[in-house]
């Protein structure tokens, strides 16, 4: 697959344009991927002349002598690069007891390469295809020789539930080479979400990792669809006979992964069914913060055209480069990207799982490309600065060094120094492996200062993008050396359409000065088709134009960038009419390093906004001991929760919240004026699959905090508290 580099000389003025006459009432005009000059066309992409309006990647690239389907994608790639690795990974070598943690080998010891992975897949949706044609994946409730539930007409769905590992994308690619409907089952799910899921779809057979049986086997009598369900790994004796005996005396037949793989390679009259463009490649479950999740039905055509589009800007860093898999796949941000590295001959790196491995995985890996989120990323920042404040030699020049490099990117937008880069930042680049060319962020806002400190620390591109699982993931992009945009985030990739609608019940228009403000909509081909059996929440969210409302307020710069302000949904009201968006108060209070993760919560009968906040122990051991005197270890969580709630602590760290604040241009009513610190993460429940915060789970998990903060009134201070610090 192509992959486009941004031309240089790039007028960065210019990132999107205004399609003419396009402007209606309510709405902003529609923007594109910006203009370039005609010069820059032909030295830049001579082939490209006779595109007309050319765009900075020309959007006819997304459709001209590309893939239509990710069978036709995998086709190609397998071609190019047979003998190449497409996934390494860790050998396991001890499992984790309730007391020891699971010994990995110390290397990438294990590989898959792409025509093996290719055979593999292949066997594996053989042997799907043949479980149907012999009438096994009918529903139990219908009888045996019933035929599966067919997704929008086209074929059944096949359920996927594990960590990030090769197996996962083997039987995803199956579905892809035999026209079948993947389902991604996210690892944190609880049974209540995988029962619905099982019968939404519905799903005939899942494959899932050996943790997961249990699970699946007690919702088998609430779920008559479930006929068959395949352990990836491969079980002890006497668990298997265990297991598979529960398995039939609920109606469900288990199989491990060679069985699946021995069926088809036995299945010599079953061949590739491959997909139309139009047939639905996946369903997959936004991780909603309330009710039931919602299946986002995504088609060939859509899935193949986000992935080609996400490939333009980024050929400097992905030619036979190495993707670091840590995030989760059944998320549609890790997933695209992994077809993005496949597609582009890469290989997938995958981590052991542990979190608490991260760096000892990267380290190993030695990623060219590390995607990630705010809270792994501002987690790197606070490490950093700390280590910048510590004082003596050290500090006093990662700070310097800091300064210049920081500088020297904001006039000449390049991310290396060649004296600091040497003496101060390969240490730290080592923290990531070394040889990371590109870290990505998405999926919550993260602060500008962050991307700018990790770009002089790591010396590469950090860039911030924005897209949702309705739109494939990534639909605009920051580009690299623009060194205005990183506070945005960024232009409109090929074939994306974007316009603004008015929200004025919140005050935002499209007649804003000096911008146009409004409800982020998109069109064009890159997203979804529809909410899977869901016609009401279908209508709401793709207007009879066929524009998506992505609920998201932005606003469109001079320059064609996108920044994402406000969430119509998560506006609150105060009791004085005063109206508070929620994440983009908690994006500020996230610089504060005391946090590991926290909680905005407003309350439409008071006057305020009150935060609950889970702290990092080393952090706070040392937050103790500046304001208090006192020493706690960072291991002693009990020790730690009753001195940080000592009112000289919550007192000190108020003060410093609004000072925060006030440095940020937050207005009186979006301070907070209570605290409440904890020890213990944020329970499982309130949060979902990509730890985005259900905010009415938390509130009523919190009530009592919430109250007893309510109930001693609002703390304002002017100055610091009196104390240590």
């Amino acid at each position: 697959m192509d992959l486009y580099e941004y031309p240089p000389n790039l007028d960065l003025r210019k990132q999107a344009q205004e399609i003419p006459g396009s402007k209606k009432p309510g709405y902003s005009a529609v923007w594109k991927n910006g203009e370039i000059s005609p010069s820059l066309r032909r030295e830049a992409r001579p082939h490209l002349t006779a595109c007309g309006l050319a765009g900075i990647f020309p959007d006819d690239h997304v459709v001209r002598d590309q893939p239509a389907t990710l069978f036709e994608l995998f086709e190609r790639s397998v071609a190019a690069n047979a003998d190449r690795p497409i996934m390494k990974w860790r050998t396991l070598l001890t499992p984790a007891t309730p007391t020891q943690a699971a010994v990995f080998a110390p290397t990438l010891d294990a590989q898959l390469t792409y025509g093996d992975f290719g055979a593999r897949r292949l066997n594996v949706g053989k042997a799907l295809l043949r479980l149907e044609n012999e009438g096994k994946l009918g529903s139990r409730a219908e009888g045996a020789s019933a035929k599966p539930e067919y997704v929008d007409g086209a074929n059944f769905a096949v359920g996927v539930w594990s960590l990030n590992r090769p197996e996962w994308q083997i039987v995803d690619f199956a579905c892809h080479a035999f026209g079948l409907v993947g389902v991604a089952l996210y690892d944190t799910l609880g049974p209540n979400v995988v029962e619905y899921v099982t019968n939404h779809a519905p799903l005939s057979i899942i494959v899932a990792s050996a943790n997961h049986i249990p699970t699946l086997l007690k919702n088998a009598p609430a779920t008559p669809c479930l006929r068959y369900v395949v352990s990836m790994d491969k079980l002890a004796h006497q668990e298997h006979t265990i297991l598979k005996a529960w398995a039939a005396s609920v109606g469900v037949e288990l199989w491990q992964m060679e069985e699946l793989e021995r069926y088809g390679r036995e299945a010599v009259d079953v061949h590739p069914r491959p997909p139309t463009p139009e047939m639905p490649a996946t369903i997959s479950y936004t991780s909603g913060t309330t009710g039931n999740p919602k299946g986002v039905v995504l088609t060939h055509e859509t899935v193949t055209k986000g992935i080609i589009c996400q490939a333009s800007g980024q050929g400097h860093a992905l030619q036979h480069w190495t993707l670091m898999s840590y995030l989760p796949l059944a998320h549609i941000l890790e997933r695209s990207l992994e077809l993005l590295a496949v597609a582009s001959g890469g290989i997938i790196a995958y981590s052991t799982g542990d979190n608490l491995r991260l760096l000892e995985d990267a380290q190993i890996i030695k990623p060219d490309f590390f995607p990630s989120v705010p809270r792994v990323l501002n987690r790197l920042h606070q490490a950093v600065l700390a280590q910048a404040a510590a004082g003596g030699l050290k500090g006093a020049l990662l700070q310097k060094a800091l300064t210049a490099k920081i500088e020297h990117f904001k006039q000449t937008g390049e991310v290396t120094h060649r004296v600091y880069d040497a003496l101060v930042f390969r240490k730290v680049r080592a923290l990531l492996g070394g040889n990371v060319k590109i870290i990505t962020t998405g999926s919550a806002p993260i602060s500008p200062d962050v991307l700018l400190t990790l770009k002089a620390c790591f010396s590469c591109d950090v860039i911030e993008g924005y897209g949702l699982t309705e739109t494939v993931g990534g639909i605009t992009l920051n580009i690299p050396f623009d060194t205005v945009g990183f506070k945005t985030a960024g232009h409109p990739r090929p074939g994306v359409l974007i316009k603004l609608k008015d929200v004025p019940e919140l005050n935002y228009t499209s007649d804003d000065k000096p911008y146009p403000r409004g409800e982020v909509l998109i069109g064009g081909p890159v997203r979804l088709k529809c909410y899977h059996k869901d016609p009401e929440n279908t209508a709401k969210a793709i207007d009879e134009e066929g524009w998506f409302h992505t609920g998201d307020i932005g606003v469109i710069d001079d320059c064609g960038r996108l920044k994402i302000i406000d969430r119509v949904k998560n506006v609150m009201k105060l009791s004085q009419g005063e109206y508070v968006a929620l994440e983009k108060v908690e994006g500020i209070y996230g610089l504060h390093p005391l946090f590991a993760s926290f909680l905005v919560h407003g309350d439409s009968l008071q006057s305020y906004i009150v935060l609950i906040g889970v702290v990092d122990p080393v952090q706070a051991s040392q937050y103790i001991q500046k304001v208090l005197g006192k020493n706690v270890q960072p291991t002693d969580l009990a020790g730690m929760q009753k001195l940080l709630n000592d009112p000289k602590v919550r007192q000190h760290v108020l003060y410093e919240l609004q000072m925060l604040a006030k440095k940020n241009g937050l207005n009186g009513f979006e301070t907070v004026k209570g605290v409440w610190l904890e020890v213990e993460p944020f329970p499982a429940h309130i949060l979902t699959p990509t730890l985005k915060m259900k905010r009415k789970q938390a509130a009523e998990h919190y009530r009592e905090q919430i109250d007893n903060l309510y109930a001693e009134g609002e703390a304002v201070f002017e100055r610091r508290p009196l104390g240590k610090l």
